[in-house]
Formats: C-alpha cells, structure tokens, sequence
C-alpha cells in the first residue's frame, strides 16, 4: 500500500470518526498528566547510563499510542540528550513532546517539557529564549506545590542564569533549589545542588569556595553510585585543585575523570578532561603530550557538534602553533575557530579570536591587519556589553511578564468557574471540536508513523553497514575500526587489550559435503552463541568467511584465555543446536596482547601466527602468541 493510499484511509477514518463522537462530551484529561510507570526509573538512570536510558526510551515509543505518555517520553530523551551534550538532539525531542500537549490540558507535563526544551536551548547558546520557560515552570510549580517539577525547574533557572553570566541569580537559585531539597524527597539531592553551587564558584575563580562543595557532591555521587555525575565531579574537584597550585592531585583527578566518563560512554566527558590537561600540559612546556590530547577531544566534539569546545580546542592548539612560530598553521586554526563561531551567542569567543589573529599578524610584521582587527574589536566589545545589559533588563522585563501573565492567568481561571455553567450549553460546539481534535491526532499519528518507518529504515540500513548479516557479529571494516579506536584509548591509558583471531575447523569440508545451508546454519549458530557467551564490552567481528577476529579492552591474557577456552567448548555443541550432530565442529585460535606500543598490523600478525600455530597442532586448540 502506498503512503498516499494509507493517508487516505486515515483521514477517511477521521471523518468516520468526527460522525461517531457526535453527542460525546469531554474527558477530564488532567488525570493523563502523570508519568508512565517506568519514568521514574529512566530519570534515575539518566543521571549513570544516559546511552542506555535513551535505547530503552526509543523502543518504548514505538510501541506507545497513549499522547500524554509519548509526550513523557520525549521529555526523558530531551534531558538524557541534554546530559550527553546534545543539545540539538534535546531540542528536537523537547519540541516533539511540547507538540503533544497544550499548557491549558496538561500544564503538569508542559511545564516538565518546558523546562527540559530550556535546559537544550542554554546548551545550544541560546540561554534568553530558555530563561522564559524556566521561570514560568518555576512559578506554576510553587503556585501548584509540585516539588519535583520546581527542584528540576530551579536547577535548570540557575545553570540559565549562570550561562547569562547573572552569578548572583544563579548563586540564590542553587542555594534555594538545595534548601528545598533537604526537606523534601525529590530525584535532586542536596549533593546535586551542592555540585551546582561549586560550579557557580568556579565560574567566578573562587575555587576554595567550589572544593569543599565538589566534595560534598563527590562524597554522595560515590555513596549512591551515580557515575555520570560522579565523573563530572571528579572534573570539578581537578580544575579546582589546578586552580588552587595542586597539580599533581588535579591532573589526577581529570585522569580518572577521562576514564569513568569513557567507561559509562560519556566521550564529550573525556573530552573535557583531555582539554583541561592539555592547557595544563601548555603551561608546562609539555606541547606535544598537550597536542594529543587536544586531537582526541577536538574530533570527539565535532562529532557532537558542540562548536563552543571546538574553538576554545582550537584556540589551544593555536596556543601550541604560536610557540613552535607554526605562523602559517596558527593562522589555519584561527580561522577553522572564526568559521564555528556564527550568531550571537558566540560574540566572546569572536573577540578572543580576533585577539589571537592580531597578535599573530603584529608577530609577522603585518601591523595594518593588526589594526585593523583592533578595530573590529573594539566595535565587538561595545556590542558585547551592551547585549549582555540589554540581556538582564530583558531577563527582569521576563520575570515581570511572567509574573503578570500568572496573575492573569489566575484571574482567567476566577472567570471560568463562574462561566461553568454558561458552558453546558455549548456542548453541540465542543463535539464538534472534539472530532476535530480526534482528526488532528490521527494526522499526527500517520506523521509518527512516517517518521517511525524512515527510522527504522535508516536503523536497518546502519545495521548492514556495521553488523554482519549471517552471524550478527561485527562486520570486518566496523570491528577493524572498533580494534584501531581501542587499541589507542589502551596505549594512552597504559591498560590491558587482548587480541583473538578464530578459525572454524574443517569449515570447507562442511559446506562442501553437507552443503551451504548447514554451513550457514553453523555460522549463525556461532554467531549467536559467542554474543551469549562474552561480556558486553567484548567486540566480536568476523572478519572472512569461517574467521574471526574478537578482542578484549581491559583484559589481560590470562582473563581472554579462560574466556575463549570456555568459548571453545561450547562450541562443540553446535551441531546439536543445529540438529547436526553427524557433524563435527570446532575452534582454533591466536591469542596475543598489546605490549609497549605496538601498532594494529603488529598484534594482528601475532595473532595469526598463533592461528598457524594452532592449526598446525592438530586445530581445536588456542594458542597464545609469545
């Protein structure tokens, strides 16, 4: 059937609709305002799995019909994508959930969206267009006593506040959102709040205010396990020792910050570290070290398209070029940095690369061009202060609004009470809205089952670039990056990876004497039982057509080799599986591990003389390289 034929019966069904609802009167939909039954859960969880949170959510929208439920889930992605610094991402799912619902039906779940589309917009740049959202949240969720939507309300106000560089605002914000949080049983702990006021100090150079606030945040994020905020504490607790001359427990700190963020799959939270120890490493003269760091976190906030930390990178590495006199290079990076930074919100960082250039042009004798760009900043600097006083008079003509608005809106609501009963008789009106409404949902439900069906497609198309369709297993090109990507992160950190290539014995001898469909069958059987078999974190790929190639980051040998041996074992009960068993099937395989800094080609030649080696003892067998 085609999408315009199904559109058609749609719509069809929404006229049929529209004569069947006739003489229907509203529903009481206030009551469809709370969360589905696994919300709560899926909020936690963001704070230590954000990934994760976000596949579970995505699975539960394809299944969900209910609107207020699927405006709810769109909530939950737009504050996990917030949480991984994908605020493009939070954005789209915010508006989506907003699209759902109106502040008149469901102020409860508005407001919640609300304040989740403020929290993307400040991490978009965009901190005036959040500001309004939050402090309307925040003034119907103490008007209306609901104490979780103003605690999240109140730290999304401050983080707004803070971004407008209103630190006092933000200060009392955080303060207020921690008092509240002592005395009542909300997702935001005390600890929460305290790891926000130790940013507001950071923010203003005051770190031996921030340290003793990051502690108390790291003390509870530990206790509690919550590692995605115990990673960005650990971040705060390195700068504020930086800042404080303790450099060795500060670099330490970012260390471990680096590597908890990589563990939970927090990249951009690595990346931080990489670019705090790297200004670090500037200081010290250390330029190359420093440089490395830089790579690694400007690739990983490409791609997260996060164009504030590209140019403050990118003004690191220009540091770097400057001093090696890399004039020419400098330059090139200067202008990668001018390029990321379009709109308004990136007015400061256009005045520091302006600052950057001049200084460059007068160190290459190009004093007009110097002059010039003076100049220009000179303009942007006037302009910069005036937007940042136009900001706060726009921020307390916002609160007076807001307020207003609220007053009004009670009063409205006064109105309506006494009009109840003038409204019984426009009953014959509202049916007809009523069915109106019935049609505009389904319309929306044939556009979300559009959008579904392309999704899906690209999801399947993703699937057949990166997973082997026979095995489910990596394909050769994804696990040979996979291998390259981990085989660095172990150098750089100085951990554990093993490397594994397997062979199926005999493989040939089985397709040809019981034919491709059992050795197919013996293929996908293998497939499945290895991803039953090994951890998560373990990448398997095939990499030919009966070879493998399985590594393990943080493993050591001894740790791969009862892995694979145990492996090896269950896989002579494939042909049972199979329903086979005149067959006879077995593995062989090289094992080695990364030592010193040995490249990809290296390990993978290892590996495959062990294979040899193993093949040539008579197969079934795992040998380890020496």
């Amino acid at each position: 059937m085609s999408k315009y034929k199904m559109m058609t019966r749609w719509l069809t069904a929404g006229l049929v609709c529209i004569s069947l609802f006739k003489g229907v009167v509203f529903a009481d939909e206030s009551t469809l305002n709370a969360w589905p039954p696994s919300a709560q859960r899926f909020l936690k969880d963001i704070r230590d799995e954000p990934q994760d949170v976000i596949n579970a959510v995505q699975a539960e929208l394809l299944q969900e019909q209910r609107t207020t439920y699927r405006a709810a889930y769109y909530a939950i992605l737009s504050r996990a994508y917030s949480a991984l610094v994908l605020p493009h991402k939070g954005l789209d799912r915010a508006d989506k959930g907003l699209a759902l619902v109106t502040e008149s039906l469901h102020p409860w779940l508005y407001h919640n969206l609300a304040v989740a589309k403020a929290e993307a917009l400040d991490n978009s740049g965009k901190p005036g267009e959040g500001k309004m959202l939050a402090l309307s949240a925040r003034n119907w969720a103490e008007e209306h006593n609901a104490k979780e939507l103003l605690s999240y309300a109140m730290s999304v106000d401050g983080y707004l506040s803070l971004t407008l560089s209103a630190t006092d605002d933000a200060l009392a914000t955080f303060q207020q959102g921690y008092t509240l949080s002592q005395s009542n049983d909300t997702l935001l702990q005390p600890g929460d709040f305290a790891s926000m006021i130790a940013l507001v100090y950071e923010y203003r150079h005051e770190p031996e205010l921030a340290l003793p606030y990051f502690q108390e945040a790291y003390d509870y994020y530990q206790a509690n396990d919550i590692k995605l905020e115990l990673a960005n504490t650990i971040f705060g607790l390195g700068k504020a020792n930086l800042d404080l001359g303790n450099r060795d427990t500060g670099l330490a700190q970012l260390k471990r910050s680096a590597e908890l963020a990589l563990e939970i799959g927090d990249l951009q939270g690595a990346a931080y570290s990489y670019q705090v120890m790297a200004q670090q490493l500037i200081d010290e003269g250390k330029l190359s070290s420093a440089e490395a760091f830089l790579t690694d976190a400007l690739t990983i906030f490409e791609d997260a398209d996060n164009r504030f930390m590209q140019i403050n990178v990118l003004l690191s590495l220009n540091a770097i070029a400057s001093q090696q006199s890399q004039f020419a290079y400098s330059l090139t990076l200067l202008d990668e940095a001018q390029a990321l930074a379009e709109g308004e919100a990136f007015l400061p960082s256009k005045i520091a690369i302006n600052e950057r250039k001049a200084q460059l042009f007068a160190t290459m004798d190009e004093f007009e061009k110097a002059y010039q760009l003076m100049l220009i900043n000179t303009a942007l600097k006037n302009r910069l202060n005036q937007e940042q006083n136009s900001q706060r008079l726009l921020e307390l003509k916002t609160r007076f609004e807001v307020e207003q608005q609220e007053a009004q809106n009670a009063l409205l609501r006064e109105q309506n009470l006494r009009q109840q009963a003038l409204l019984l008789n426009e009953q014959k009106l509202q049916r007809y809205i009523f069915a109106v409404v019935v049609l505009l949902l389904i319309i929306c439900l044939l556009l979300a089952f559009l959008y579904i069906g392309g999704k899906r497609h690209q999801e399947r198309l993703e699937r057949l670039a990166n997973e082997d369709e026979l095995t489910g297993l990596m394909t050769r090109r994804k696990v040979l990056a996979q291998f390259e990507h981990h085989l660095q992160l172990a150098q750089r950190h100085d951990t554990p990876l093993t490397l594994a290539l397997l062979d199926l014995d005999y493989f040939k001898k089985i397709n040809d004497e019981h034919g491709h469909q059992t050795g197919d069958a013996v293929l996908k059987a293998f497939g499945e039982l290895a991803r039953n078999t090994f951890r998560r974190t373990d990448m398997l790929g095939r990499i030919g057509g009966e070879e493998f190639l399985f590594f393990f980051p943080h493993t050591d040998l001894s740790e791969a080799q009862t892995l694979l041996k145990r492996f090896s074992v269950a896989c002579r009960d494939i042909p049972f599986t199979i329903d086979k068993p005149e067959l006879n099937v077995s593995v062989s395989a090289g094992v080695t591990m990364l030592s010193d800094n040995q490249s990809a080609k290296v390990l993978m030649a290892q590996a495959d003389e062990a294979l040899y080696q193993a093949k040539s003892e008579g197969r079934d067998r795992l040998v380890c390289a020496p």
